[in-house]
């Protein structure tokens, strides 16, 4: 098991754990440290729906508000992206984990609802183009290259179809499935168009199944969220791919200084968190305060996740943003129990 950036295997289980669970309905994230506190008159349950990637940045952060503030309750329902904001649009939820931007419909959804929101930028991930360790031909691929493997109606079947010195050999092809983010950013940024893939692949909503797939077949090949190949490549046949930045043309691997250098681009992403500002109006201190409590602490948490830290100005702008909220509900950074760092 490898050890998150942090030094320890926390992280790494609880995300296992997640994984392992997030089909079969809600998180209930329990305060496990211990409440140190009388909870400084926070109580009640907030309802996040979303992201499976972000989950367990989400999932971190409210274990350690309810260990500050043991009388709240943090559900966590890693169920996707897209189903997420399907609840959130509906005002189901108080908080939706987004592995990419609102969408258009998604918009619309909201607005027919009168779902007011707004989110937070709560760190960076990559997204890891992998293949089996003993596959030794795969040394890098261009943009284009994966563009022509993963475009609907695609024609590449075998290796040789992407570079006539590779074996002619099929390809075991494994990716997120359409209710993903992760397959909206990936669609969208190396496809060109989201939602347009091929429809011969191996498809499913968690990405701990890609890694294992490909891990187990030397002609496996996929992609998926980097901290689910972080778990498992110590210990396991299975390794990123350089992959043709669309900055400076060099290829580049998925790793945390290539990625907060802007560098492994197209495919390091912002995360985010999207706040309902109606749950917000009601329970003023119970859910600024878990934004602020949030934005304060998302660095750590989102590296603890083994992801990476948004750039600095991000914290200020996401404590920017919360104080403009809650001049919108009628309130103020002061009426929040939980203060800025």
């Amino acid at each position: 098991m490898a050890p998150s950036q942090n030094g320890t295997t926390r992280g790494i289980t609880r995300r296992k754990s997640l994984a392992a669970i997030a089909g079969l309905g809600t998180v209930a994230v329990a305060g496990c440290m211990g409440g140190n506190g009388d909870g400084g008159g926070l109580s009640g349950t907030i309802d996040a729906s979303g992201s499976n990637t972000v989950a367990p940045i989400t999932s971190w952060a409210g274990e350690n508000f309810q260990d500050a503030y043991p009388d709240v309750l943090v559900d966590v329902d890693p169920q996707g992206t897209g189903a997420g904001f399907q609840e959130f649009c509906r005002a189901n939820s108080d908080v939706q984990s987004a592995s990419r931007q609102i969408t258009e419909e998604e918009i619309e959804l909201c607005g027919e609802n009168n779902v007011d929101y707004d989110f937070l930028e709560v760190g960076l991930d990559g997204l890891a183009v992998v293949k089996n360790s003993a596959n030794d031909w795969v040394d890098n691929i261009t943009l284009d290259e994966l563009r022509r493997v993963w475009q609907f109606e695609s024609d590449v079947e075998t290796w040789q179809d992407i570079r006539d010195e590779w074996p002619d050999e099929e390809i075991a092809l494994h990716a997120r499935d359409s209710a993903s983010g992760t397959f909206d950013y990936f669609t969208e940024n190396v496809v060109g168009e989201r939602g347009d893939i091929r429809d011969d692949y191996s498809a499913t909503s968690q990405t701990n199944e890609i890694m294992g797939a490909v891990a187990n077949n030397v002609h496996g090949f996929g992609w998926g969220g980097l901290g689910y190949l972080r778990e498992i490549e110590d210990d396991q046949p299975i390794e990123a791919v350089p992959v043709e930045s669309d900055v400076d043309g060099e290829f580049y691997l998925p790793n945390e200084e290539n990625i907060e250098d802007g560098l492994y681009s197209p495919l390091a992403r912002p995360l985010f968190a999207f706040f309902n500002l109606a749950s917000l109006e009601e329970r003023t201190d119970l859910i600024g305060s878990f934004a602020r409590f949030y934005t304060n602490g998302a660095e750590q948490y989102a590296r603890d996740e083994g992801f990476y830290a948004a750039p600095d100005e991000v914290r200020e702008e996401n404590h920017e943003k919360i104080d403009s909220w809650l001049d919108r509900v009628g309130s103020s950074p002061d009426d929040l129990t939980v203060q800025r760092e």
